[in-house]
This record gives structure tokens, C-alpha cells and sequence, in this order.
């Protein structure tokens, strides 16, 4: 063989190694994944949506498939894990009867649409098993979905890859020990288990307003379970997914204006620097967070979802301004209150660039902070410092937020 024959034999079998890898696939605590463009991805499967079959409610399909799906994950799930297993199954076979489920069809699907075949030993198996549910594992079933669509609310995610929100995670350990937190299977089993049920039906339990919620779907989640108290006050804990950059800039502007030296920090002018936007829109916000959420349009959450794409053109010069002022004023005054959140990506690093960027604003800061010291060398006290140095006619951090804060008094309260 001559080296060029060599050379197209090798080639040749290169290419037939890699065109085989088009079609691998492997399995994986659950999760299948494909070899494509040069590395393992993880394919999404409809193996773990919900097969339902409403018009024949005595197959009990719903419970047969849940049956299914956690076998699909692990077996030991059923000996290690019960109560999870008897929860999944049990509040599946409830989303199925009461019509509690997603009508979007985005992790529950119809009978008709894909026809989901199962033996006589799977479903005597299944129906079996779940004669096993009690009303506490239904209870503990419908808190976990009020903490996923809880978490999708604000994340846009129903559960972590670790269990990320607090409250889920301290209710799967208090419903089934430390150990399902550490599990990857169980955490495989709930997440699929959370997507089944309405996510309009439980934000509407969860007192969210401005949904768009047919007559039968409110008839529908009338009947389902009130969730806690404790879970009704986290719905305004934080702001709706898509909009933490504007929570974010107003949270630290009052934490500014709530320093000690918050009358002595100048504040920048110009238009890029007025306030009233920032407050205005988190009032907005507030008050018809539905409206905000990153998939209000796309799962038709509300009748008249706001644009987040437009919403962050309008004002991302404005953001980045106002970022970029509180990065230099926690850096300059060492605000404690403030240094953990520099950790967030969203805030500009106190760098060179940003120093030279903000020159003539960095210098003021820093003739302020000069002045400043220069009382606490002489054993003067906060309030005395503040007093003396204090000029209602120079634009400051406290007195430009907090004439905001007078505007907008009710989102305080």
C-alpha cells in the first residue's frame, strides 16, 4: 500500500469513528445524553413527562406512568426512598383526576398523543404500590409543588440541580431525611415529578395576581390544597425571574442612603443619574409582578406580558451607570452592608478602567472620604461628622434616594 492509500485509509477510518458517534447515546442517574460537537449534551426526553388519559379516568395512566418513570430512574428508589416514590405517585394520579396539570403540554402529555404501552405485570405493579399513598404523602406532594413554582417564579428554574431553593430543600429533608438531598436520583424523581401540575393553578393559590386564568382552570384549583402561611409571604420575597438587575440596583441604592455617611457622598449629575425610573419601574413591578416574569409571554401567564428584551434596551445604560457608581462608593467608603453583594456579576469590578471611566466622580469621593477621616483622626463621632460636613445644596446618596422613598412610600411599608 503506498503512504498515500495509507494516509486515506486512516482518514477514512477517523471519519467512520466519529460520523458512530453521531449515534451514541448513554444513560446516566436517570438523564440520557448524546455525543454532539465533540462532547456529551443532555437530551431532553419526553420519557419523563406525564402520560394523562382524562377520558377514561379508571385506567389510572397517570399513576402507572409515574410507576413507571421511577423505575425508569432507579429501582432502589422503591426500598431506599418510599415515601418519595409514594408521594410522586400519589399527587400524579391526582394531577391526572382533578385536571391539575400543565396544559401547555410541555412535560404532560395526552394519551392520545403519544400512546404509552405498558403489560399487565407494570400496571398490577403500579396500581399496587399506590395503594400504599396516605393523605400525608399527597400534603407533602402538593408543598413540594408550591416550592417549585415557587422557584420558578423567581428563577425560572422549578428545581435545582442541587436543590438549590432553601425551602424546598428544608422540606424534602424534613419530609425524607438528609439523605434524599444528597441522592441525584431523587432529585432526578422530583424534578421531573414538580413540572406535571399548572403552573398558573398554584401561582394562583399562591395569591399571584393579574393571572390569566380561564373559569375552569380557577374551578379546577379551588379544590387543590391552600398552600402554608410561610410560603404566601415568599412569593414577594424577591422580584419576578428576568428582573433581579432592578431589584438589585434599588437594594443597594438604600443601603447607601442607610450608611452613616450617606449625607456626605456625593452624587453624580446629569439625566443618566435621575433616580425616578429605577423606583418607578420596581414599583411596577411590585405591584403586577406576573407581567414581569421572564416566561409571562411564552406560557401565557398573563394577558399582557411585558417585553424584558425592550424593557433592558431602554435602560441598560441607565443600569450600568448606577452599578457602576455603587461599585465605587462600597469600594471608596468601605459600605459593609454592600461588600457581599459585590460578588454579584452584574456589579462592575473596582478597576483601573472603571477609576478612569468615573475619574472626575472618583475624585470626589475621594475628597469626601479625606474630609471625612480627617474628623475621625481628631476622635469626632459619626453624627458630629456628619453635622459639620453636611450641605443640603450638594446633590448626596441620602437625599436623592430618600426623595425617592417619600414618592414611593407604599412599596416600604
Amino acid at each position: 500500500m503506498s503512504t498515500a492509500d495509507a494516509l486515506i485509509a486512516v482518514a477514512d477510518t477517523i471519519i467512520s469513528r466519529a460520523e458512530g458517534l453521531l449515534t451514541v447515546a448513554i444513560n446516566k442517574k436517570g438523564r440520557k445524553f448524546k455525543y454532539v460537537n465533540d462532547a456529551f449534551q443532555r437530551v431532553q426526553e419526553e420519557d419523563k413527562h406525564l402520560v394523562i388519559y382524562p377520558q377514561d379516568l379508571s385506567e389510572s395512566l397517570a399513576t402507572i406512568l409515574a410507576f413507571s418513570i421511577l423505575e425508569s430512574i432507579d429501582t432502589r428508589l422503591f426500598a431506599d426512598f418510599q415515601d418519595v416514590c409514594l408521594t410522586v405517585v400519589g399527587v400524579a394520579g391526582e394531577i391526572e383526576r382533578r385536571g391539575w396539570y400543565e396544559e401547555e403540554h410541555s412535560s404532560v402529555i395526552p394519551y392520545k398523543q403519544l400512546k404509552f404501552n405498558y403489560d399487565m405485570d407494570m400496571r398490577k405493579k403500579a396500581l399496587e404500590f399506590a395503594k400504599g399513598v396516605t393523605d400525608q404523602h399527597l400534603q407533602w406532594g402538593y408543598i413540594l409543588l408550591y416550592c417549585a413554582k415557587l422557584s420558578f417564579f423567581h428563577t425560572d428554574h422549578h428545581i435545582g440541580n442541587k436543590l438549590d431553593d432553601p425551602y424546598m430543600r428544608d422540606y424534602v429533608e424534613q419530609f425524607y431525611g438528609a439523605k434524599a438531598l444528597l441522592l441525584p436520583e431523587v432529585i432526578v424523581a422530583l424534578k421531573s415529578f414538580v413540572h406535571w401540575a399548572n403552573i398558573k393553578g398554584i401561582l394562583w393559590k399562591l395569591r399571584v395576581p393579574n393571572l390569566d386564568m380561564s373559569e375552569l382552570l380557577i374551578d379546577k384549583f379551588s379544590l387543590f390544597p391552600d398552600p402554608p402561611a410561610e410560603l404566601l409571604d415568599v412569593v414577594w420575597s424577591r422580584y419576578p425571574s428576568g428582573t433581579s438587575k432592578y431589584s438589585l440596583v434599588r437594594k443597594l441604592l438604600d443601603i447607601l442612603a442607610d450608611s452613616p455617611y450617606s449625607k456626605l457622598i456625593p452624587f453624580p449629575e446629569g439625566p443618566n443619574y435621575d433616580l425616578h425610573w429605577i423606583f418607578d419601574l420596581c414599583h411596577r413591578i411590585e405591584a403586577d409582578p406576573i407581567r414581569y416574569h421572564l416566561r409571562a409571554s411564552l406560557k401565557r401567564l398573563c394577558t399582557n406580558p411585558v417585553n424584558l428584551n425592550d424593557l433592558s434596551k431602554k435602560y441598560k445604560t441607565e443600569v450600568q451607570k448606577l452599578l457602576s457608581v455603587v461599585s465605587l462608593v462600597i469600594n471608596i467608603f468601605q459600605v459593609e452592608e454592600g461588600e457581599a453583594l459585590l460578588q454579584n456579576s452584574k456589579i462592575p469590578q473596582f478597576t483601573d478602567e472603571l477609576i478612569d471611566e468615573y475619574e472626575s466622580y472618583h475624585n470626589k469621593l475621594v475628597a469626601a472620604l479625606t474630609k471625612i477621616d480627617e474628623y475621625i483622626a481628631k476622635g469626632w463621632d459619626d453624627d458630629d461628622i456628619v453635622l459639620r460636613l453636611y450641605n443640603s445644596n450638594t446633590r448626596n446618596i441620602h437625599d436623592e434616594v430618600n426623595s425617592m422613598r417619600d414618592a414611593f412610600a407604599e412599596d416600604y411599608e
